[in-house]
This record gives structure tokens, C-alpha cells and sequence, in this order.
């Protein structure tokens, strides 16, 4: 259910299904599949038929790597690994990791750790063990996690895995913290981390002069199910990637906004380059709802070939172009 402006400037609140809808009206449903985002209308009300029933448990644990173990060499190895681990799994159906989910916050100095966050759906604990050896080095023992990092890294006492309720994993993982200035922004990978793109990252985190210990890139394992769906299925389009990448920092005060902006612009740029990550067959541009202003050409790693689309959704149902933003869709 959305409430839109016509060309009229008329208010109207219209419900988009899929039975005995018209082809304008499946054009709407499809660009709110992701595409939503304030463009075209309110959305008032979703519908669902035959959701899935929630998982009843899952198993949770995270870890820390004491960045004092870790030189080049040994980072590009770890982050690597890390990587070939999700390119190898990142299809549905045989041979995926199934409800295998991991974050990595990869933390700025002069934050102790390297934190690795990880979840399974059920009480699969093959896949989490296979994943746990596979990524681990020689010489580089996982400790309990000191200190909360990003917005998913939990202080634990234990590198064990635990079985919770469901509901009780996704609380733990739903922390906000206090309120803070900061900047994100991503970028979806379908290959591996480049030596130089590893030398970079760990030039930016841990040799620069910058200290933040709330700064980090965070890098998500993606791919599975999500994969499963054909590009123009939806408006987001990248359903082949791997990881999914975060770069992120927070701050308090107005007066260190340079610093920081500054930081994580320099940082940003090295890695991409001022359009930020273009598709092209490795990387798979960005993730939408991490809006990021300073991308010069953002309809692009947003949205791929489904811009003209959307923008079709657009000149039909928000013709005036009422709902706009920095970043919303084009009218035609």
C-alpha cells in the first residue's frame, strides 16, 4: 500500500499486488522490491502471502585475532582466505555455506582486534567448524573479543559457539549505541581481494596516522539464496557477489569532522577511484541503503541496467517529482 501524487497533484493511497493488477500497477510492485527508498511514494503497508516461519534457534559466537600477530603478509593471507572461502560457497543449492552469515570487522588502530562475528541458522555446527579452520592461520591463535567494535562486535568471554533462541541472536546482533556523526559507504565484490587492495586496507587501518577506534571495514559474507534470483528480478542487481563490503566511521563531535571525513574519503578513493566500485566481472558496485553522496555516478553501482526502469516507475507514478532526495530516481 503507497501513498502517491499524480499529475494532477492529487494525494491518492493505492494498494500494488500481483493478482489482477494492470502492467503500470506490477511496474510499481517491482520498484518497490528495493527500489523504494523514498522515489516514488509512502509505502503504508506490506503484504505478505505464506511467509516463511522464523528459524527457532540459531548458534552464535564471535572471535578476536590480536592485530599484534599480523604483519603484510600474514593480513593479506587472512583476508584472502577469507574471501575464497565465500567465492567457493557463494551458489545456492549443493556445496553453499546454507545459514552460514559472518562479519568481519577488520578495526582501525587503536583497536586491539580483528573481529570475526558468525551465525548459523540451527544448530549446524559442521559448517561453522569448516569455516572457523579453513579461515584460521597457523601461529595466530582466536581470543575472546575485548571491546565492541562497529555496530555487531560483542565482547564475549568465550570463543564457543552458542545456542540461542533465534529472537535472542537477533537482539544481540541489533545493538545501535549511542547516537553519533559518522559515514558508510560499500561496495558488493563477486572476486577476491587484489595483494595491493589488502596492502591498502592495511595501510589505511593500521599505518596512517589516523586513530579511531570506532573506524573499520567490515566485510560481510554474502551470496546463498540471494544469489538465487536473476538481476532484473528485482531492483537490486547484484545477485552474484560473494562479500559485501563496509567502510565505516564514527565520531562525536563536529568540530573532527574533517579528520574523519577526510580519512575515509582518502581511503574510499585509493580503493575505487572517485565513481566508486564499478561492476565490472570482480566487484558489483554498491549496496543501496548505504546511500553515499560524494559518489559521482551513483545510478550505476546502485542499480546496473535496472536505472531505466526505475525511471519508467517513476515518470508513471511520481510524475511531478514530489518524492526527491540527493540520490532519488530520475524522472525520464
Amino acid at each position: 500500500e503507497v501513498v502517491h501524487v499524480d499529475g494532477e497533484g492529487a494525494v491518492h493511497c493505492d494498494t500494488f499486488g500481483t493478482d489482477g493488477s494492470t502492467a503500470d500497477e506490477q511496474l510499481m510492485l517491482w520498484g518497490c522490491k528495493g527500489g523504494g527508498g523514498g522515489n516514488f511514494g509512502i509505502v503504508t503497508k506490506f503484504y505478505f502471502a505464506d511467509p516463511p516461519p522464523a528459524p527457532s534457534e540459531a548458534l552464535l559466537v564471535s572471535e578476536g585475532y590480536p592485530w599484534s600477530a599480523f604483519d603484510l603478509d600474514s593480513f593479506t593471507e587472512f583476508l584472502e582466505g577469507y574471501g575464497r572461502f565465500f567465492i567457493d560457497h557463494k551458489h545456492p543449492g549443493p556445496g553453499s555455506v546454507g545459514g552460514l552469515f559472518t562479519l568481519l570487522h577488520l578495526t582501525c588502530k587503536p583497536a586491539p582486534q580483528i573481529v570475526l562475528t558468525m551465525q548459523v541458522v540451527g544448530d549446524d555446527s559442521d559448517s561453522l567448524n569448516a569455516f572457523r579452520e579453513q579461515v584460521r592461520l597457523k601461529g595466530i591463535a582466536p581470543q575472546p573479543v575485548e571491546a565492541p567494535v562497529g555496530c555487531h562486535g560483542i565482547p564475549s568471554p568465550s570463543i564457543d559457539a552458542q545456542l540461542m533462541p533465534w529472537l535472542f541472536v537477533t537482539q544481540t546482533l541489533n545493538g545501535s549505541g549511542n547516537p553519533q556523526r559518522g559515514k558508510y559507504g560499500s561496495a558488493h565484490m563477486i572476486g577476491n581481494f587484489t595483494d595491493a587492495e589488502c596492502e591498502t586496507i592495511y595501510r589505511n587501518l593500521r599505518q596512517l596516522p589516523y586513530d579511531n577506534d570506532q573506524a573499520l571495514l567490515q566485510v560481510d559474507s554474502y551470496g546463498g539464496q540471494v544469489n538465487a534470483v536473476a538481476p532484473h528480478h528485482t531492483p537490486v542487481p547484484q545477485r552474484s557477489s560473494a562479500m559485501k563490503l563496509q567502510y565505516q566511521t564514527y565520531w562525536q563531535n563536529e568540530t573532527d569532522d574533517d579528520v574523519n571525513l577526510g580519512w575515509f574519503s582518502d581511503f574510499y578513493n585509493e580503493m575505487y577511484g572517485p565513481n566508486g566500485p564499478q561492476p565490472d566481472g570482480r566487484l558489483d558496485g554498491c549496496y543501496v541503503n548505504y546511500p553515499d553522496v560524494d559518489l559521482v555516478d551513483w545510478q550505476t553501482p546502485y542499480y546496473k541496467d535496472n536505472y531505466p526502469r526505475l525511471q519508467e516507475v517513476k515518470a508513471r507514478w511520481d510524475p511531478l517529482d514530489v518524492f526527491n532526495h540527493k540520490q532519488s530516481i530520475e524522472l525520464p
